[in-house]
């Protein structure tokens, strides 16, 4: 049906009803396209930013359970279907059909679960599988989401690194096995951020604001960014002939040591009081190691002491961390600004 509200913005009086109580007028329009009549009842949320939020429903509770049909789900992506269902915040789901769930479909289902942070299956029968949080998303605080899954991405980049300097091919296989704790971390803070956007602010208000929280997701997105970097690190170690030696080892190690702190630095000034000290440090940061980095400005490494193929593979990819870094660094500028 398309709508007669008008898309500009209308001013109204606020009218003084007895001692306690004000008053404002709606639009006809805006009231009918809307279900809104006289006597409806409608709930009113205060936000963080100075809005009001009207509702025509009462704000759904995260306790409620969500039963969903699988029915027109094709079985190779029930397991997708949990995924987003998780994603959306959800604390207790289900999926349900109409005939059977076959062996191999319920697995599917609880093995995803398995697969994503504070998941598990409350209860499983023949035509119905059903989810519940550990811990309520509500409960979940963002900003140590994120710093969790910044531990995790430079965990990564140091035994990537690790992996390149000692010439460990091992240690560079561990690094495709920790991108898995990546995505589960990435996927428990969109989980997190969908809770915060997607419901107005009650009598329990989130941790952050929902500005902030699409903030924090900007800043999950160039971590996961630097996890990436980690898994090209590693796949050069993984190529090398022999580790390098010299001074092209010392620079190389100095470099990703750099290029990590950078990061380090910039997600402090996010959760960390948004010092805007701490942002412009990880900018300088960042832009002192790009004018180390740049390859034509440079002299080359010793061929004795690293292929320099390889070492320019590793350096484009420390650049590329440091660049994660700085993006987040500017993202705190711009959220310090805002909450100034």
């Amino acid at each position: 049906m398309s709508s007669s509200t008008p898309e500009t913005e209308v001013s109204r009086k606020v009218q003084s009803v007895g001692g306690s109580s004000f008053s404002v007028s709606l639009p006809k329009d805006w009231a009918t396209d809307n279900g809104l009549e006289a006597g409806r009842e409608v709930y009113l949320y205060p936000h963080e930013d100075g809005t009001l939020v009207l509702r025509t429903t009462e704000r759904g509770d995260a306790t409620e359970e969500l039963d969903v049909s699988a029915d027109d789900v094709p079985p190779d992506r029930l397991s997708r279907a949990v995924a987003a269902l998780y994603l959306a915040g959800a604390d207790r789901f289900a999926l349900r059909t109409d005939d059977r769930f076959s062996s191999a479909e319920r697995r599917a289902m609880t093995a995803a679960a398995g697969d994503l942070v504070g998941l598990e299956v409350a209860e499983e029968t023949a035509d119905r599988v059903a989810f519940r949080g550990v811990r309520r998303s509500g409960d979940l605080a963002i900003g140590q989401t994120v710093l969790n899954l910044r531990y995790v991405a430079l965990s990564m980049h140091r035994t990537a690194t690790g992996a390149v300097l000692d010439g460990d091919a091992d240690r560079a296989r561990e690094v495709a096995r920790q991108s898995d704790d990546v995505a589960r971390q990435f996927a428990l803070v969109g989980r997190c951020v969908e809770r915060r956007v997607g419901l107005p602010p009650g009598p329990n208000r989130p941790d952050v604001d929902r500005r902030t929280a699409l903030d924090y997701f900007a800043i999950a997105r160039e971590l996961v960014g630097v996890a990436s970097c980690a898994e090209r690190v590693a796949a050069v170690a993984r190529e090398l002939d022999d580790p390098p030696t010299g001074a092209a080892a010392s620079a190389l190690s100095d470099y990703a040591r750099d290029s990590r702190r950078v990061v380090e630095r910039a997600v402090e000034a996010t959760i960390n009081g948004r010092a805007p000290e701490t942002a412009y440090d990880a900018l300088d940061r960042r832009e002192a190691l790009a004018d180390d980095l740049d390859l034509p400005a440079r002299p080359p490494f010793d061929a004795d002491e690293v292929d320099p193929y390889h070492a320019a593979l590793v350096m484009d990819a420390l650049d590329r961390t440091a660049e994660h870094g700085g993006n987040v660094a500017e993202r705190a500028l711009k959220m310090g600004l805002r909450a100034d």
